[in-house]
């Protein structure tokens, strides 16, 4: 006969949808959710110990409350040893754990209002099971936001995809319904309202990381209904620590709001989404929310108007701290002075490397979670094109290639392939140039950015004039394509 550790724990699949599973899993509570198992599933503590990979004498201390588990690296562990199910896994902010193979959801999720799923989102699906790669999968983005925005570290665009994939009605039960949310936090406990905060602030970090990895006409609807739910909790006379909490997410998903509405040109709903987040920086306290506005607004610009946007976001940094965000605006001062063609922006590119290695992006900000280090190549890179070294530009661009996913990274990818191009055509290297160029436009097109349409102008400007028929075919291409996406914007 066995010993009682080695004996394997078998939980009863019930027991994941338990009303009180569902709030250890949500509130993350190791510790509750080890007395759920102990329980339910009739298990000692030395083989949940050995299921997780924990001696009995710290599952003890776990399950008294003496100790806390906060390293994603753990979660993860406990979520294998105890073979938690997906839905189980995505409410405790872990991402699925199937890879391949995930059934076809029955049905889409619909929207919480009622509003049809196809309305909301219409989202990219990754070839599974017998479903085709031009097949769509509808989600609620309000739900899938608030998931990926409960997710340790970077998110890429296969886990925002399986996150999607797995958004069943069925999963979708053991996430509690954000309206029923906000109707308590309007006239529940405190308990209640502190829980809706926590809840619309990780949905705040999720849009930030679902720009990265879908269209923005995608994103736009829902969070606009995500700034709705924030306005309508605001007038709801929270406790002053709530009410500052909730003005500083909405200060985050406005500042998100306003370049996404720049991006699918709509100038009049950005400004009025910049003039939200200003309020909001000072409803909140946190003047670092006008940082963002400013950066996010020199991107709509270039040059000398840049570079007075970054510096005014500057103006509005902590003396310490927020290393993220400084490393940000560094390296698009850098990026915008060599434009320029002032040599201070090696000066400044060499402070945002210093900025950069002691940050913690996916920690500090909603908006920092975007700052990786294949993004940080990315501007050293553009910023020595601007300054003309060209052999420093392929040997940085083909750093940046290595640092990103081309299964994910689309948009910097665009950007860095199109720096590549542009140095290699000024140094003469035709054919090297029109190949980078080319992949610069296919993956701009992939990305729908307008953002990664303009990187394409340094390679414009370096095919203007050239007679090589490929050179002037690919120039016409990059043209069609710009007219496409102004069409499809307006």
């Amino acid at each position: 006969m066995p010993a009682d550790g080695a004996e394997p724990v078998v939980i009863p699949a019930d027991l994941w949808q338990r009303p009180e599973m569902r709030t250890a899993l949500t509130n993350r509570d190791i510790g509750h959710l080890f007395r759920l198992v102990r329980q339910y599933a009739g298990v000692s503590q030395t083989r949940i110990g050995v299921a997780v990979g924990f001696s009995q004498g710290k599952v003890s201390e776990y399950m008294k409350g003496k100790a806390q588990v906060v390293a994603l690296d753990v979660f993860e562990r406990i979520a294998e040893g105890l073979n938690m199910p997906d839905p189980a896994r995505m409410t405790l902010g872990l991402a699925p754990r199937i890879l391949t193979g995930v059934p076809l959801p029955p049905t889409p999720i619909p929207a919480w209002d009622g509003t049809p799923a196809s309305s909301l989102l219409n989202v990219e699906q990754v070839v599974i099971g017998s479903r085709q790669p031009d097949d769509a999968c509808d989600v609620d983005v309000l739900t899938l936001a608030w998931i990926v925005g409960r997710l340790d570290g970077h998110m890429d665009r296969r886990t925002m995809l399986l996150i999607a994939a797995g958004l069943t009605a069925e999963s979708a039960a053991s996430i509690a319904n954000p309206w029923e949310r906000l109707t308590l936090a309007l006239s529940g406990t405190r308990a209640d309202q502190e829980d809706t905060v926590e809840r619309l602030e990780a949905r705040t970090v999720g849009f930030h990381r679902l720009e990265e990895t879908m269209p923005a006409r995608s994103l736009y609807q829902g969070l606009t209904a995500h700034l709705n739910e924030l306005s309508t909790l605001l007038q709801a006379g929270l406790p002053d620590r709530l009410r500052r909490r909730l003005a500083a997410t909405t200060g985050e998903a406005a500042v998100l709001a306003s370049w996404i509405a720049w991006e699918i040109k709509q100038p009049g709903q950005s400004a009025a989404f910049d003039r939200i987040a200003t309020l909001a920086a000072q409803e909140s306290g946190h003047p670092i929310i006008q940082a963002c506005a400013y950066a996010y607004r020199s991107y709509a610009v270039r040059g000398a108007p840049a570079v007075q946007n970054i510096r005014l976001a500057q103006q509005y940094l902590p003396a310490q701290g927020d290393n993220a965000t400084r490393a940000w605006l560094l390296a698009r001062e850098a990026e915008e002075l060599a434009a320029l063609c002032d040599r201070q922006a090696l000066i400044r590119m060499e402070q945002a490397r210093d900025a950069y290695g002691a940050a913690r992006p996916q920690r500090e900000r909603a908006w920092t979670r975007f700052l990786d280090s294949g993004r940080m190549a990315a501007y050293r890179l553009s910023t020595y094109v601007s300054l003309g070294d060209e052999q420093r530009v392929i040997d940085e661009g083909q750093a940046a290639l290595n640092a990103l996913s081309h299964e994910t990274d689309h948009k910097k990818i665009a950007a860095v392939h199109a720096d590549i191009a542009a140095a290699q055509l000024r140094i003469g290297d035709l054919n090297e140039g029109i190949t980078s160029g080319r992949q610069a436009l296919e993956t701009a097109q992939r990305t729908e950015s307008r953002w990664a349409f303009q990187q394409l102008t340094g390679v414009e400007n370096a095919l203007t004039g050239k007679r090589d028929a490929s050179a002037r075919e690919l120039l016409a291409a990059i043209n069609a394509a710009h007219r496409s996406l102004s069409q499809s914007s307006a």
